[in-house]
């Protein structure tokens, strides 16, 4: 079901009602406004993830060893890793914070358990989780993949 979220609609359904409170308004405003934070939240998150795999990864640790290093259920990291909307405890995040050696609030600001107040921070984790990605070239598999997948769509 989809709501109807346009404020003039809103207060014209109002007025039929005697100008009477209609509650689902403020239910749709407060959607909207989840609806406009949750970008900011997932493009740092995207960067947390990132930063935790190529640290990581550039001590050769996998995720086991990591687990033990940090003292932290395997599956809290595995979920990290795998899950983009998976939500760190903030115990796991503190002990990521240390063992990366960087301060844990911008951490939990990265991970989506806190909010930015700078909007330079968030186009850096941004920048970083784009930077980051791998531009290895494609197999003969994924590459022909890729094409008959494309051709799919076309064809639709």
């Amino acid at each position: 079901m989809k709501f109807n979220t346009d404020p003039e609609w809103l207060e014209r359904q109002a007025a039929l009602e005697d100008n009477s409170y209609v509650s689902v308004g403020g239910f749709v405003w407060a959607v909207e406004e989840l609806e406009r934070r949750r970008p900011a939240a997932e493009l740092t998150r995207a960067a947390f993830i990132r930063l935790l795999q190529l640290a990581r990864r550039d001590r050769r640790l996998t995720l086991e060893q990591l687990s033990d290093k940090l003292d932290v259920e395997l599956g809290e990291l595995v979920g990290l890793e795998t899950d983009e909307h998976y939500s760190p405890q903030p115990r796991t995040v503190k002990k990521i914070a240390e063992f990366l050696n960087v301060p844990a609030e911008k951490l939990f600001v990265l991970s989506g358990l806190t909010r930015a107040k700078d909007a330079h921070f968030e186009e850096a984790a941004l920048r970083f989780a784009a930077r980051s990605q791998p531009t290895e070239e494609l197999s003969d598999e994924e590459h022909q993949a890729l094409q008959d997948y494309v051709k799919f769509l076309c064809e639709r």
